[in-house]
């Protein structure tokens, strides 16, 4: 079709009646479209001087908005600061239309973007798209935000009844919250990521309950993933800036539900309707009115809206589909509408046909279009509305309306914002004055002061930093009683197996027997050890030097006593050592493992490898497993004596620090952050300490062998001389059942030493003691290791932990690097949290507010 000359009438063809076509504000005396054409936006006219061989992408939007790129700037920026939120709604297109109306492809139209399509996403969320343009010479680029307008309160798993709309909450389970939250989601320089993406943001709105970075793209996310609930108010910006772009920005809301799926979605259809309503009801909103020509007009769910809104004097209608209009269907109800003779609209009708299929791009998309419009019915039956026919004209009276309702809107604007501002104002003067200076410098000095005072108290070295000496104190208590909870051999049935074809009774001693018959439980201990340790000298082991101390004076033993003690069961409690209850230190260890010459010789039999006189190495691991099993009572408490008294000694300076500030939230929030942290290193502490004791108990590995070796040989010799004085006295027995009576100790030793290893014969019980002196061997090297990575543990990932980071997390999680630090600093420092709160919104109300008289002062 031949083309106009800018300037010119165009030239019809032969076929053609537009030389004798009505004017469109003729025909439409209720629109206002002829009032705002002036000079810079007289585009119409720039229809026609696009080539028809011309497939450029962007080539008909740069129609759009022409001239009124400040007047667009200025309102985004105007929304951007929150006036729409603060003072008054804002001038913007809304996009409406019920559920499959072509709303989509209308809107793809007017943009150049490709929007999803998935009836379970985009059509039940707000859609905002901005339009700019930028330099030349730049590149396209798009940025998709989620913004959080609204707070949903509803369960987990949404149901009918608590998403249902009423009277107090029209959007049923969403509450606005103020000020628009806006986070970015995704950047993009490739038109072809755009569906994808907004597809993704969707599903995060959907989903508002979970991290949006869930959704980011790039995340395996299924077209099927489940969405939390069906419908939300949060609405999902796009950025789009490029050189030939128009500045504009529109709404695309959702489609208006006739009727719900299901029953159990109905409550859906009034949401939606809600919605429509707080966007399209305000008096600034030019709606674009979807309507299909495949279906009869009066049926249109949202025309019922606009009209119930009396909305229809800014409102555009947009039919669409008319490739659908089924060939000798009577186009009756189409010309009336056009005509104005029914369901009139103030802006009138336009007619847009797009290409429903996403993979065929805008460009070719007006092609077809234009193509489409040279046909009949169009150019003939409806000639007269030429000029209405076609996404680019209707662009071209977007553009001039937007400008016109910006325009009328601005002085009411600008009077508002300025009378708001004043308000706020007057409202600051009467709360009461906020604390003076720098407030976050004054906080940030006091957190530096408690990091001095901490570490003095936390590295210790003088008496008025006792701390470490107690934690010492309680280290060494816990290694004393790890140490003399050393696993106890029982020679309880020796008598017994020592007579003439008689069983070893099997029997575990894993507790304590009562010592009243001490021929029925003899409990080979530290004394045996001691006078073993007189004929096989060696290196006092670490449970020697302990047994040792026992013994010395009573000013060293007084001195152990005061250590913090632990028994079965209990929690230390306080932070003083010398407040702790004593314990006794003797062959009644309460925690140690018993084990009688029959569980041993069991246990031996259970991994026999058919060879005589060997002890094989799973027995022995066994035996060293049981033989730890108890180490979970010291541990807990030593690890809840440590951990309590450093809690206490934080708060306790953090307390002091910050005294002046009791009765402020500040002191209340330092103090909870202290706890917090200091949880946060604790437990990460005791997880490490569990580890560590279920490591000791499943690899019974070390690389001491010397140690070992001597532990072990140091064992075996107490272990056979117990034994063979016990043999001896059962064979004294045998022949003088009264041997002992009105006997003195001494004689009693001298006739035992006295019986020879012939008498005896040999030992039946070699390998049991073999065993069991590995055991002993082993738990002297596994509970010196053990007791030491636990302390360090503690010194490590509690005692540095605190002392090195803590100051850093309380100025982190204050915020006082923080652009709105010095606000939030004056509601931590009031000593009315409320009033400081009130102080600090309406300091941000104000400073946004003087911004937007400024962008005013600057028109």
């Amino acid at each position: 079709m031949a083309r106009k000359p800018k300037g010119e009438e165009p030239v019809a063809p032969a076929t053609s009646t537009r030389s004798s076509r009505t004017p469109i504000h003729q025909i439409h005396p209720a629109s206002s479209a002829e009032t705002v054409v002036d000079d810079d936006t007289r585009m119409e006219d720039r229809n026609d001087v696009r080539s028809n061989n011309t497939l450029d992408e962007d080539a008909g939007l740069e129609l759009l908005g022409q001239g009124m790129k400040a007047l667009v700037t200025l309102v985004q920026n105007l929304r951007d600061l929150g006036v729409e939120d603060l003072v008054l709604p804002l001038p913007k297109i809304c996009v409406l239309g019920d559920q499959s109306t072509g709303k989509s492809s209308l809107v793809e139209g007017i943009s150049g973007i490709k929007v999803p399509r998935s009836s379970g996403t985009c059509t039940r969320c707000v859609l905002e798209i901005n339009l700019s343009a930028s330099d030349a010479n730049t590149p396209w680029r798009c940025s998709v935000y989620l913004q959080k307008a609204y707070i949903y309160e509803g369960s987990q798993a949404a149901t009918a009844r608590g998403e249902r709309a009423t009277r107090a909450r029209p959007l049923g389970p969403w509450v606005a919250q103020g000020l628009p939250e806006s986070s970015l989601f995704f950047k993009t320089t490739n038109k072809a990521d755009v569906p994808q993406a907004l597809w993704l943001a969707q599903l995060a709105t959907l989903n508002p309950s979970s991290d949006p970075a869930k959704y980011f793209p790039g995340a395996k996310i299924r077209p099927d993933d489940r969405i939390q609930v069906k419908f939300s108010p949060n609405v999902v910006r796009v950025d789009i800036s490029a050189p030939e772009l128009p500045n504009l920005s529109f709404y695309d809301l959702p489609g208006i539900i006739n009727q719900a799926e299901v029953p159990e979605e109905e409550y859906l259809c009034k949401l939606v309707v809600n919605l429509a309503k707080t966007y399209a009801g305000n008096d600034s909103c030019i709606n674009l009115l979807a309507i299909p020509m495949t279906d009869d007009a009066a049926n249109s769910t949202a025309s019922k809206l606009v009209q119930e809104l009396d909305a229809q004097h800014r409102t555009i209608g947009v039919l669409t589909k008319p490739d659908r209009v089924q060939s000798g269907e009577s186009m009756t109800q189409w010309v009336d509408i056009l005509d104005g003779r029914k369901f009139r609209l103030g802006h009138g009708y336009y007619v847009v046909k797009n290409n429903s299929n996403p993979e065929v791009s805008n460009a070719v998309a007006r092609e077809e279009e234009d193509q489409f419009f040279e046909n009949e019915p169009w150019v003939r039956t409806l000639g007269s509305h030429f000029d209405r026919f076609g996404t680019f004209k209707l662009q071209t009276m977007l553009s001039k309306l937007l400008k016109a309702q910006i325009r009328t809107s601005l002085p009411t604007i600008t009077e508002r914002v300025r009378s708001k501002t004043q308000e706020i104002i007057a409202r600051l003067k009467d709360l009461p004055e906020p604390p003076e200076g720098n407030l976050s410098l004054k906080i940030y000095e006091k957190i530096l002061q408690f990091e001095a005072d901490l570490r003095c108290h936390l590295d210790g070295g003088s008496e008025m930093y006792p701390f470490q000496k107690e934690v010492h104190a309680a280290a060494i208590q816990f290694r004393n009683t790890i140490a003399f909870s050393y696993p106890r051999l029982s020679l309880a049935d020796l008598v017994a197996a020592t007579r003439p074809s008689s069983q070893l009774p099997y029997r575990s001693s894993a507790t304590p027997t009562p010592s009243g018959n001490r021929r029925s439980e003899i409990i080979i201990d530290s004394d045996e050890e001691d006078r073993a340790a007189q004929k096989f000298p060696q290196t006092p082991s670490p449970i020697k030097r302990k047994q040792a101390v026992s013994n010395s004076t009573p000013s060293k033993r007084s001195r152990l006593e005061n250590i913090p003690q632990f028994l079965p069961g209990q929690d230390l409690n306080g932070s003083n050592s010398s407040s702790s209850s004593s314990m006794n230190l003797d062959r009644t260890a309460p925690f140690a493992r018993r084990f009688t010459l029959a569980e041993i010789r069991s246990i031996l039999e259970d991994a026999h490898i058919g060879l005589p006189n060997q002890v094989d190495p799973r027995a022995t691991k066994r035996m060293i497993t049981y033989s730890l099993s108890h180490w979970d009572e010291p541990l807990k408490a030593f690890l809840t004596f440590t951990s309590q008294t450093c809690r206490s000694m934080i708060l306790d300076r953090a307390s002091s620090v910050f005294s002046l500030w009791q009765g402020t939230q500040c002191f209340d929030e330092l103090l909870e952050l202290c706890y917090s942290f200091f949880d946060e290193c604790r437990d990460k502490q005791m997880s490490s300490a569990r580890r560590i004791l279920a490591i000791e108990r499943q690899a019974a590995l070390t690389l001491h062998e010397d140690a070992m070796r001597t532990a072990s040989e140091r064992a075996l010799v107490t272990l056979e001389h117990a034994c063979r004085s016990e043999r001896a006295k059962a064979l004294l027995m045998k022949q003088d059942p009264e041997w002992e009576e009105n006997v003195s100790d001494r004689t009693k030793n001298e006739k035992i030493s006295k019986v020879d290893d012939a008498q005896l014969g040999p030992n039946p019980f070699t390998n049991e003691l073999r065993a069991m002196a590995d055991v002993r061997g082993y738990y002297e090297c596994a509970f010196s290791r053990f007791v030491d990575v636990i302390y360090q543990g503690i010194q490590a990932e509690i005692v540095t932990a605190c002392r090195n980071d803590l100051g850093t997390a309380l100025k982190e999680r204050l915020g006082l690097a923080d652009k709105d630090a010095e606000q939030r600093c004056a509601v931590l420092l009031a000593v009315d949290p409320e009033n400081a709160r009130i102080r600090a919104e309406l300091e941000r109300q104000k400073e946004n507010l003087e911004k937007a008289v400024l962008l005013f002062d600057l028109q």
